[in-house]
């Protein structure tokens, strides 16, 4: 299984198969997040199946699909609270990795425009 770390505390990549769980749990994961769709593709396992699997191994399961095309702003922001939950350690899933990266990208944009406009507000002596 290859991923990709994007922060200290989140990776991603491809789909997995129920054999990865234990493998991640080995490896210090505390959180699987998938975000691909189970209709996307029928041979790949439902994510409930490996919630279940997940679950056994101690890890937190949280299914946020993300289909192609359609916003991803509800998702990216449970990502961003997913991974600032302290102590987490969380690898998120769709079929390359890439829809993955890019909510964490839309939820650490989103984040830094709210830095910008707090300190705008705050260089004009308003207070927040």
């Amino acid at each position: 299984m290859e991923m990709k770390q994007l922060s200290p505390k989140l990776s991603v990549g491809a789909q997995i198969a129920s054999g990865d769980l234990k493998a991640l749990a080995g490896e210090g994961f505390t959180d699987v997040v998938c975000n691909r769709p189970d209709e996307e593709h029928l041979e790949d396992p439902a994510w409930t199946t490996l919630a279940e699997r997940a679950e056994k191994l101690g890890l937190q399961f949280h299914y946020l699909p993300i289909v192609p095309g359609e916003p991803i702003v509800r998702q990216s922001r449970r990502l961003a609270e997913i991974v600032a939950r302290p102590g987490a350690r969380v690898f998120a899933y769709c079929r390359s990795g890439a829809r993955a990266s890019n909510a964490w990208t839309h939820a650490q944009e989103e984040r830094a425009v709210k830095t910008l406009q707090t300190s705008k507000i705050g260089a004009c002596g308003i207070a927040v």
